[in-house]
């Protein structure tokens, strides 16, 4: 009776961890990201290991040494096996290669009011819609000798597309699951893991075959077609919109606790610099927000449309003053005025008056629509700047 025992024992274990080792809620534990690869690297083994056992009982059944009733305990292997090619974390996901596109009269699967990814390839513009992406985070697509991926993670309502190298091919991806809200891949061609959120391997490193980052935006559909007439639109495989979430989805629920005081739930948006600094978008809507974060000195604010911008506050080598609002000092034009040459300078940040007339200051990248939890999971580093806090910083 103990061999039967032992190799179902066995088998439904080596299925367990198969069927759930990969599963995103490992994340909130402290080792559950390396719990989650290593079961993804072992998958095919403990297919093959738990195959064999059964094979084995089976054996044992046919030669007659042990009763058919023993064959009851295969079903729960069976069942592991369906819940994690048919239901587990990476199923109903997959990647797209050689993606269709349509032109945007034809995009009818898509309403004024739904989101999408809007990028520029080339010299072409691309819009890729919430509820396509859903079912197909991972899209790359070729123009002329050109390649380009995009990764959707849908949980933390993020895009990063890149260029890539002939030698990645899209195939060769597995989409594990989303710990922590980031869309996590397999290259199961070299063993590699990407995180889809940052655009990194796991450990830090620019993943093979990733050239340049593109920058994405996100917004509805009306806006983005009103900006870019000449859009191609993402269609799913057979046409339509694939059926997923048109719009932006909840954090997940088991964010890992990042802070003792701020909830893990709490919208920001981010600020590109080297060492990524996070905003609260209420305190977009006041006075400019002068932060430094790693080497960069930025100021951040909300333009009267209604989009998020940000500078970078070096005018000069040496120079890099501060912001204020230009309300109330009787300035035309101007939407901001520097604190240490009093120059007047415009929403596009170009300077209006004096000595620096002309000058203009460099954009940086900002994205709302983020979470605070999954944000600070997966860059550690990040600091959220608030407006009181940001106002007391020393110039420099």
């Amino acid at each position: 009776m103990a061999v039967p025992v032992i190799i179902l024992t066995l088998a439904t274990l080596s299925a367990g961890v198969m069927a759930y080792g990969t599963h995103a809620d490992w994340a909130q534990f402290e080792h559950g990201l390396s719990l989650v690869m290593l079961a993804r690297r072992l998958q095919w083994p403990l297919v093959a290991l738990s195959l064999i056992l059964c094979i084995a009982l089976i054996a044992l059944v046919i030669s007659g040494m042990r009763r058919a009733w023993w064959l009851v305990g295969l079903a729960p292997v069976l069942t592991l096996f369906v819940h994690r090619f048919s239901a587990g974390p990476g199923a109903g996901f997959a990647v797209y290669e050689d993606a269709t596109f349509v032109a945007a009269a034809d995009a009818r699967f898509v309403g004024n009011d739904d989101h999408v990814v809007g990028l520029q390839f080339q010299d072409d513009w691309y819009a890729y819609p919430y509820a396509t992406l859903y079912r197909h985070p991972v899209v790359a697509h070729a123009d002329h000798d050109k390649r380009m991926m995009l990764m959707w993670s849908p949980m933390a309502n993020r895009a990063m597309a890149v260029g890539i190298a002939r030698d990645l091919r899209a195939r060769d991806l597995d989409i594990v699951s989303m710990p922590a809200g980031a869309l996590l891949l397999y290259n199961t061609r070299i063993g590699q893991f990407i995180n889809g959120l940052t655009a990194r391997t796991t450990d830090g490193q620019n993943p093979f075959g990733f050239r340049n980052a593109i920058p994405t935006t996100k917004t509805t559909w009306a806006a983005w077609r009103a900006a870019h007439p000449e859009t191609v639109v993402l269609a799913a495989p057979g046409g339509g919109s694939g059926g997923g979430p048109p719009v932006p989805l909840a954090p997940p629920l088991t964010i890992p606790p990042v802070h003792p005081t701020v909830p893990a739930g709490t919208p920001i948006a981010i600020v590109a610099t080297t060492q990524p600094a996070a905003v609260l978008p209420e305190d977009l809507n006041a006075n400019p927000i002068n932060l430094t974060a790693g080497d960069a000195s930025v100021f951040v604010f909300r333009d009267p449309a209604g989009v998020s911008r940000a500078f970078d506050r070096h005018v000069e080598s040496d120079l890099t003053p501060r912001f204020r609002t230009a309300r109330g000092e009787g300035r035309k034009g101007a939407a901001f005025i520097d604190n240490y040459t009093d120059t007047a300078w415009s929403i596009a940040g170009v300077a209006l008056d004096g000595e620096l007339k002309g000058r203009r200051l460099t954009p940086v990248p900002i994205e709302e629509g983020l979470t605070w939890g999954v944000m600070k999971h997966w860059y550690p580093a990040l600091e959220l700047h608030r407006a009181a806090a940001a106002a007391t910083q020393p110039a420099r």
